[in-house]
């Protein structure tokens, strides 16, 4: 069986994937993680031993090892550590992912897999709206002082899809006729975009590449995403944050 949930944020939003939470799941499901995971996190992994353990506990433990576990990429994640050669790029179902641990995996950018004889367009990356310091409201609406982000800390370039993963997107549509089941992104096409957060955050480069692929012809049953920290369904686009739900 194959599961949906939103943004884990390397454990710290992960308390409904937990033990006592999810619990209907069986050895051999797979979860996947509609963008920051935050499996892959910390600059310092390899120099600092708190930091190297909690990273550890997150992919080893709270991400059990029954289930596989498959990621798009959000916006919370370390590009450098995820992108840059640490982590092998092996296939998969079809596609190309990046091996984290044995039973995680982060799927690349454009790639398309068939899991289950279903088929799944996956084209991870957002914009971070927090990199600047300033205030910010929380879920329950109150507002508090935020210092912003680092770059090379907590906050990367990469987080934006390049022209490169369009191509390589546009590829491998090409290959199945521009026809999937479904879409797995993290944030959603540009025209969606209100109807999920007001359009209160700033344009996002990654919201246009996804809706020049919608407006390119791009078929699908059901288009499923994170990154809004809400769980609403508009139509077919589906946003995920604090549950985990059955595709069925």
């Amino acid at each position: 069986m194959i599961w949906l949930t939103g943004d884990l944020h390397g454990g710290d939003t992960a308390w409904h994937a937990s033990s006592s939470r999810f619990k209907e799941g069986n050895r051999g499901d797979m979860v996947i993680c509609l963008g920051d995971l935050g499996g892959v996190w910390y600059h310092d992994y390899h120099t600092n031993e708190k930091h190297k353990r909690r990273e550890d506990f997150f992919l080893e433990s709270q991400l059990r090892q029954r289930f596989i576990w498959l990621a798009v990429d959000g916006n919370h994640e370390n590009f450098a550590r995820l992108f840059g050669g640490e982590f092998p790029l092996v296939d998969i179902f079809g596609g190309k992912a990046y091996r984290i641990r044995d039973h995680v995996y982060y799927l690349k950018r454009g790639e398309v897999f068939t899991i289950e004889g279903t088929t799944f367009f996956a084209f991870g990356g957002a914009t971070s709206h927090d990199k600047e310091p300033g205030t910010i409201v929380n879920a329950s609406g109150k507002s508090r002082p935020w210092p912003g982000r680092t770059k090379g800390i907590d906050w990367w370039p990469e987080e934006v899809p390049s022209r490169e993963d369009f191509e390589n997107a546009c590829r491998n549509l090409d290959k199945v006729g521009w026809k999937v089941d479904y879409v797995l992104s993290h944030t959603c096409p540009t025209s969606q975009r209100a109807a999920f957060d007001g359009g209160n955050r700033p344009p996002d480069p990654t919201e246009a590449m996804l809706q020049e692929l919608l407006d390119r012809g791009l078929e699908f049953r059901e288009w499923h995403f994170g990154h809004f920290h809400a769980e609403k369904q508009v139509d077919r686009f589906i946003c995920h944050y604090d549950s985990v739900r059955s595709l069925d």
